[in-house]
């Protein structure tokens, strides 16, 4: 049985002593790390409205080996944290567990491997009680939610239960008392810079633009085992999950709920947002991002790949050397005739061509193609300033401002659009 195999090849061995419950429907997988705000997390699930199965919130307190007396006593006040809010927040329905994972080695430790940790827990209980279809749910140790967040992500599986994975609406707080106007100021440029991406993707016709925030996304316990499960990165391991399942189908965008992710500031992680806004306010300057002309270079290609299906290895190569310099050169650099030779030995028709070509030319290469563009090519450019220069063309009738707040109420808006992927 695949399951077991998948457990068996890790040489699994369960951590939570406590038996899961046959109606176990959703579980969360917080990993937490030093984390002074945990117990505001824990509350927020608690304050949601209550699905009709049974939800476990799994916190993974992790620590790397050498850690300081300070960070292994705020190991130690977490497990309470967890146990208290058990005791006095818990239900029936409502269950929080978690799992010390102390020492870990350097080499491993980190966010990615937390989450391993828990996702694998957690896929392992689903299992116990028969029910591959549960959802694993991330979240994180200073991250809030809407009320309706667990009901949302029930609704969402029982509508369409072949869903593999989603990524959740998310909206950074942008305002208030609780942190600096410095980071409030950065942490609209950060968000700028992901919706960015995402909305240039889509513009330039790149059919898998979807968010990859760690606290903000879900799997089925099915999918989770089916693509490998979590992997080990100290950062960007959301980004490389979620990769592996994209390409493949049955991906939801699930915009019905909200996720408040932290604009800390953080150097936990050699990337990611506490990273860019401790760079951003210690450089007081723009937080920087691709150029267009990276994206637009690339859209020509991309839009017309359907017709290298019935086109010779000489004309594939001509239609290459057609491209923008950029696009030339990078797809020369990565042997593209001789995959798209190979993609079109293993298809028998234009649709399927193009399928298969994105398999290949998924997220991971295009995050290179961007990084080969900005390196050779076109230097990055301040976010706002090329947000306005997508929006003139995504919406030309638009009265568009410099005001970064603005700016990004622009986009939240693009964004919540439905995205409808055609391949």
């Amino acid at each position: 049985m695949k399951w077991q195999g998948f457990f068996d090849r890790k040489n699994f061995r369960p951590k939570i002593k406590e038996v899961p419950k046959k109606e176990l429907g959703i579980v969360v997988v917080i990993p937490c790390y030093n984390e002074p705000n945990l117990y505001d997390s824990l509350k927020s699930l608690v304050n949601c409205e209550r699905p009709p199965c049974q939800v476990e919130v799994i916190v993974v307190v992790n620590h790397p080996e050498g850690s300081s007396n300070e960070i292994i006593n705020q190991s130690q006040k977490a497990l309470s944290i967890v146990d208290d809010t058990n005791k006095e927040l818990g239900h029936k329905n409502l269950r929080f567990l978690s799992i010390p994972a102390f020492n870990l080695p350097i080499k491993h430790a980190g966010v990615g491997y937390a989450r391993q940790i828990g996702m694998d827990e957690a896929a392992f209980r689903f299992l116990s009680v028969s029910n591959y279809n549960g959802i694993i749910a991330c979240f994180d140790a200073d991250t809030e939610c809407m009320p309706n967040y667990l009901v949302e992500l029930y609704r969402l599986w029982q509508k369409y239960p072949k869903t593999h994975a989603c990524s959740i609406w998310f909206e950074h707080p942008i305002d208030g008392g609780e942190f600096s106007d410095e980071i409030y100021e950065a942490i609209v440029e950060y968000e700028l810079h992901l919706r960015y991406y995402n909305l240039a993707s889509r513009y330039i016709g790149f059919p898998f633009a979807y968010h990859t925030v760690g606290s903000a996304m879900a799997c089925s316990a099915e999918a989770y085992v089916k693509f490998g499960g979590m992997n080990r990165r100290q950062a960007g391991e959301d980004f490389y999950f979620l990769q592996k399942i994209i390409p493949h189908g049955q991906f939801r965008e699930l915009n019905s709920t909200c996720i408040y992710p932290s604009p800390r500031i953080s150097n936990r992680v050699p990337f990611g947002t506490g990273k860019v806004i401790a760079e951003r306010i210690t450089k007081k300057d723009a937080i920087f991002t691709y150029n267009l002309e990276s994206f637009l270079d690339l859209k020509p290609f991309l839009v017309e790949v359907e017709k290298l299906f019935d086109a010779s290895d000489e004309q594939t190569a001509q239609f290459i050397n057609r491209q923008k310099l950029l696009v030339k050169d990078f797809f020369t650099l990565h042997n593209a005739t001789v995959s798209i030779r190979n993609i079109r030995k293993n298809t028998s028709n234009a649709k399927s061509f193009k399928k298969r070509f994105f398999l290949w030319f998924d997220g991971f290469l295009l995050l290179k193609f961007l990084n080969f563009a900005s390196e050779n090519f076109y230097e990055k450019k301040p976010v706002v300033e090329e947000t306005i220069r997508l929006l003139s063309l995504m919406e030309p009738n638009t009265n568009i401002t410099s005001n970064p707040k603005a700016l990004l109420a622009l986009l939240r808006d693009l964004n919540r659009k439905e995205y409808v992927v055609k391949l």
